[in-house]
């Protein structure tokens, strides 16, 4: 038995953080990190890239996207 009542109880020391950022913040984010920046004009380009060479309308390119987000560690992964 324990010795105190809440010892097996755990506590919830910090709030959940939101991370969500405007717009505003990330350009300005964008704008103050030039590997970041870096980053974004490649990921900009490859999407004007593949609608270029595919002809593929701008919500398809989005689409890509929004399926590449969290794949780009594991290119070959298939979860």
């Amino acid at each position: 038995m324990p010795n105190k009542l809440n010892e097996n109880i755990l506590y919830l020391i910090a709030p959940i953080l939101n991370m969500s950022f405007t717009d505003k913040q990330m350009f300005e984010a964008i704008e103050a990190n030039a590997d970041v920046k870096l980053c974004f004009e490649k990921i900009s380009f490859a999407c004007n890239e593949l609608k270029s060479k595919t002809g593929c309308p701008n919500d398809d390119v989005d689409r890509f996207l929004e399926f590449a987000i969290g794949k780009w560690a594991d290119p070959y992964s298939k979860t």
